[in-house]
């Protein structure tokens, strides 16, 4: 288990999880004026189609195997495998098996997540 401490004067802060879609949960693990980081958990395949942002992300599967779209290439991702997106890039993670785990990096940091992410310090 991943615990998170903020960077934020040292304080511990506990994140929330939050239900993006029926299939796909997520929770911050961290961010900084640079970069954030999340935790997904997958009971489905996840989200339909692809999309793009200008930040560029690292996607580290933990559990379950992916199909990942970046691009126009298509490529399986098992645990262990990083899968990294540029900037203004289609892309998706599209998880195969019944439940999955995944760990993404966004630099800089995405200011369409930063709602989710603070709820309390421990």
């Amino acid at each position: 288990m991943i615990d998170p401490i903020g960077m934020n004067g040292g304080a511990m802060m506990a994140y929330r999880k939050i239900q993006l879609n029926d299939s796909v949960t997520m929770q911050v693990i961290e961010f900084t004026e640079q970069m954030m980081s999340a935790r997904f958990w997958f009971a489905g395949k996840g989200f339909d189609g692809t999309h793009q942002h200008s930040n560029e992300e690292v996607n580290v599967v933990l559990n379950g195997e992916f199909m990942a779209t970046n691009g126009s290439e298509q490529y399986p991702a098992h645990p262990g495998q990083v899968v990294q997106v540029a900037p203004n890039t289609e892309h998706n993670m599209e998880c195969l098996t019944p439940t999955g785990e995944m760990i993404s990096v966004w630099t800089p940091v995405r200011q369409d997540l930063i709602k989710y992410a603070l709820t309390e310090e421990m």
